[in-house]
């Protein structure tokens, strides 16, 4: 029984008044379904619009940190890149690109100038911070986690499957694990050399083992000097430095393109520790930061460097 008939019928039985008020009441509600239902059909509309931008890939993406920089060039990204953080400079045509604010200091107001429709960051609490200011003013963005050689595959993955560029990411990864699987079998199988990885001089801190930094020295063939430690890059003293009997000490460069002056430096702090046995035979390196210290697409290189100060016989040709 539909509702007209029901309420022909009690006009009829002379409800007319009850009839007026239930019309009254029925079209009250109909407007508010049909109120409701344009909500939602304009919020679908934005919604597809979104997907389907989504969909495209976006056109003009700004990177805050460097190694998030070398990710979007090695998948091919570059001319759509509108922004990054200060310090990418790799590959070379990153140096051209504006400039974001610093990688522990983010410029909003430069992010927005930059008109990007896809911000990428890294998950620490400044960048968390940025990303989640420019979401509630209408800006997306992607948060990624970089702290393992693992997460660094997953980023890529991300970034690829959120710009297009999945297949490219896919192969990105792959192609750096192959050739990370050829080294290990190269200097795999030889005792493993001990590391002690310098942070910085004064005060004297070290690289510990709940870091990247030790997965690349085990991914080279080296064991890290120092053992379980609460922080990740703890201060040590020179008593620790003496007792965790290193065979090599590594130093990345703090300014890249002064490796000399900083080699000088490092053989003149080392030289107050005669009886180290890195220090007695001659096996101080200082060696290129902007590679070992960005896990990015160029682990690779990162981990070879590493394996030729442990191994240098290996890399001699």
């Amino acid at each position: 029984m539909d509702l007209l008939f029901i309420i022909d019928y009690l006009q009829l039985a002379g409800w007319g008044r009850l009839v007026k008020m239930m019309n009254k009441w029925w079209f009250l509600v109909l407007a508010m379904v049909c109120w409701v239902a344009s909500g939602f059909a304009l919020f679908g509309q934005q919604q597809g619009e979104k997907d389907a931008a989504f969909s495209i890939g976006p056109e003009r993406i700004v990177s805050m940190a460097p190694n998030l920089t070398e990710i979007l060039f090695a998948l091919g990204l570059g001319d759509k890149i509108a922004g990054v953080a200060a310090g990418s400079d790799y590959p070379p045509a990153a140096l051209s690109k504006p400039k974001m604010g610093s990688f522990w200091q983010p410029s909003i107001e430069a992010v927005i100038s930059a008109k990007p429709d896809l911000v990428v960051t890294l998950g620490f609490s400044q960048q968390r911070n940025l990303a989640q200011r420019l979401e509630r003013i209408g800006y997306r963005s992607l948060t990624v986690n970089i702290d393992s050689v693992s997460e660094l595959y997953e980023a890529i993955k991300k970034i690829g499957g959120v710009t297009g560029r999945g297949a490219q990411a896919d192969e990105l990864v792959l192609g750096v694990g192959e050739k990370l699987k050829n080294l290990s079998a190269l200097v795999g199988g030889e005792d493993k050399v001990k590391v002690l990885w310098v942070v910085q001089r004064e005060p004297l801190r070290v690289a510990g083992r709940n870091t990247f930094v030790n997965e690349m020295i085990e991914l080279a063939g080296g064991e890290n000097a120092i053992g379980p430690t609460v922080h990740k890059y703890p201060p040590i003293s020179s008593e620790q430095v003496y007792a965790c009997g290193a065979d090599v000490i590594i130093e990345p460069a703090m300014v890249s393109n002064d490796l000399g002056s900083e080699r000088a430096g490092a053989v003149k702090y080392w030289g107050g520790f005669k009886n180290v046995g890195a220090v007695k035979n001659g096996r101080v390196y200082v060696i290129d930061g902007d590679i070992v210290s960005r896990l990015g697409p160029r682990l690779y290189e990162a981990v070879e460097t590493i394996a030729s100060c442990l191994r240098p016989g290996l890399f001699e040709n």
